[in-house]
């Protein structure tokens, strides 16, 4: 499966026939956990200059090892979630205000949840 990443995330569509039912996001993505109810998060600026903390979520355990071998390294178990069971993670952390969809170490999707 081929996606295109384009320079502006939040304009970015991938096909839903391949990715799932929750507009660009999978139903099911990856995360990473690093262990008791903590998992990889991201800030980000989007081209209009608004900041996000966001959730970072992967299309395939290969994304999610990508970005865990950029920047020096990080550790953590890659888990399979459902769109809603991520969505719900970061709804549950106050300083979160979105799920940031990586593909290629860039992100190509945000899902807003505040």
């Amino acid at each position: 499966m081929a996606i295109e990443i384009l320079d502006n995330p939040l304009i970015t569509s991938l096909e839903e026939d391949l990715m799932g039912s929750f507009g660009s996001f999978p139903e099911e993505i990856y995360l990473i956990s690093a262990g008791e109810g903590k998992y990889a998060c991201n800030n980000a600026t989007t081209p209009d200059g608004m900041q996000v903390n966001g959730l970072a979520c992967f299309p395939s355990p290969d994304d999610a090892t990508t970005y865990m071998s950029a920047d020096g390294g990080m550790s953590g178990d890659i888990k399979k979630s459902s769109f809603n069971d991520a969505r719900e993670i970061a709804k549950s952390k106050p300083v979160l205000d979105s799920l940031l969809l990586f593909a290629g170490s860039r992100i190509v999707e945000i899902h807003f949840v505040r």
